[in-house]
């Protein structure tokens, strides 16, 4: 008898631990939302991600659409545009020659500043110089990373550049000319991101209208692999 009413006492003691025990974990994460997620993480195995990490997302993701719709971003894209048709308009003039050896000397200061004055862009770089500042000034824009800002150029080329032909809906008609077109867009498209970046990445220095010729350049060359590329696709297919 009397082991029986120690017994049961000793249950009754292990169920008001176990009792208070719980009252104090939920009091603990009724004040502690990390501890919330890890209650959900042990019970579910599925992390889960704080709220923290969802509005920093959110920001990112804001800063990025506030950018993309200011005057300062579509400044800098018009002159972006300007520069690297008067840029193509003059290489056109060029013979295969002249092509490959602006390639070749693409890193020799000498050359390219040479190269500059023939073509006659010293006043479209002093726009795309002010362009640029605004941009970094006015805009979030320094705060992206280099990952953001790439995937921001990205998504104006996609929606403005053009190679001129329309993909064929179809999918009985022209399929593999439609799918040599749609890699055709995208090696313009990346080809355009890359030369943005580029040009934001030139330091406004003795060397800055340098490394835009040779981003122009490199921008050119990518369009011409990207056409290279297209007509190789269509003679196979």
């Amino acid at each position: 008898m009397i082991m029986r009413k120690k017994r049961h006492f000793l249950y009754y003691a292990m169920a008001l631990a176990c009792g208070l025990a719980t009252i104090f974990v939920i009091y603990s994460c009724s004040t502690d939302e990390y501890c919330s997620d890890e209650l959900q993480i042990k019970g579910n195995r599925i992390p889960k991600k704080s709220a923290l990490s969802s509005d920093t997302i959110n920001n990112a993701n804001l800063l990025i659409d506030s950018i993309a719709i200011s005057d300062e971003f579509w400044e800098f894209e018009k002159n972006s545009k300007l520069l690297s048709d008067k840029f193509q308009a003059y290489t056109s003039t060029l013979s295969e020659e002249e092509y490959g050896k602006l390639m070749e000397k693409l890193n020799d200061d000498d050359y390219m500043e040479e190269f500059i004055k023939k073509a006659n862009l010293e006043q479209e770089f002093q726009q795309m110089n002010e362009a640029k500042e605004n941009l970094l000034l006015y805009t979030g824009f320094s705060r992206l990373s280099e990952d953001e800002r790439i995937s921001l150029f990205r998504q104006y080329a996609e929606s403005h550049e053009s190679t001129g032909k329309t993909l064929i809906k179809t999918r009985t008609e022209g399929g593999d000319a439609n799918s040599c077109e749609a890699k055709r867009q995208a090696a313009y498209a990346q080809a355009k991101a890359d030369y943005d970046n580029d040009i934001i990445n030139c330091r406004i220095g003795p060397s800055t209208n340098n490394c835009y010729a040779q981003a122009l350049s490199r921008y050119e060359r990518n369009q011409r692999a990207a056409e290279k590329e297209y007509k190789s696709c269509i003679q196979r297919n």
